[in-house]
């Protein structure tokens, strides 16, 4: 039987504590252990195969709005890898997160939390002078051996009412530079194998079930031998709260 998990409003999956004045300021590096010498007639797949993990950094970009007091009430935050590993797609991939973190800027949420942000200094709507708007997303690695990479994703959004949240994989195959997709990640039919842990899942809640049935494309995100499967606040009708269930993955 899978592990399944869900989540509440007092827990956070990889087991990151926050509070909504927190963001994260410490960039870490990880090394691969390999001295391999990489000569020209190795592939990049040959290469990747004899390393333990892929190099990376945790790169945040951040924008703040401060009252006039010079107190931060307003941030949008988007932390994401850049691999520093000498393989052929390293810049083409650090290339896509970059781009990725300036649409982010440009969403409508982001816009959002400035104009929120703004319009509550003008009117003195914070409840508290500590009080932080944000939509804020942080990155941590769930998996990292032989050219395959996962990256658990985690979104935040608070704006003076509910907090929402959302999680997601940023996923790689860095012998070929692609994205991994849930069949690649899940053993054997990835799709009977889903649908099979979401109705455990589920239990008697048909109608969210029936959403993870028909949805076409899905967020996700993998450790050793487990594939995390994403839904996040109201997209199963279960209001604020967060759904992540488990099937069993195919990296061990």
């Amino acid at each position: 039987m899978n592990t399944l998990k869900k989540t509440t409003a007092g827990c956070l999956l990889l087991c990151m504590t926050l509070t909504h004045a927190y963001l994260p300021q410490k960039i870490s590096v990880y090394s691969a252990s390999s001295d391999l010498p990489k000569t020209q007639t190795q592939s990049s797949h040959d290469v990747l195969e004899n390393i333990s993990a892929a190099e990376y950094t945790i790169k945040t970009d951040q924008k703040e709005y401060k009252d006039k007091d010079g107190r931060v009430r307003g941030i949008v935050s988007f932390s994401y890898p850049q691999f520093t590993s000498d393989f052929p797609f390293a810049e083409e991939i650090n290339q896509q997160l970059r781009k990725k973190s300036h649409k982010y800027f440009k969403s409508d949420n982001a816009k959002n939390i400035k104009e929120f942000t703004k319009s509550s200094i003008k009117e003195g709507r914070f409840y508290e002078e500590t009080e932080q708007y944000y939509w804020t997303t942080y990155c941590d690695v769930s998996y990292n051996k032989n050219g395959i990479v996962s990256f658990a994703m985690s979104e935040w959004w608070y704006a003076g009412g509910v907090h929402n949240r959302d999680y997601y994989g940023l996923n790689y195959d860095l012998t070929t530079g692609e994205k991994l997709t849930i069949k690649d990640v899940i053993s054997g039919d990835a799709k009977k194998e889903l649908l099979k842990s979401a109705k455990e899942y589920c239990g008697s809640d048909t109608s969210a079930y029936r959403t993870i049935k028909e949805t076409k494309k899905y967020k996700f995100f993998f450790e050793e031998g487990t594939v995390h499967i994403c839904f996040g606040s109201y997209e199963l009708d279960h209001g604020t709260s967060w759904d992540i269930f488990t099937v069993k993955g195919r990296y061990e």
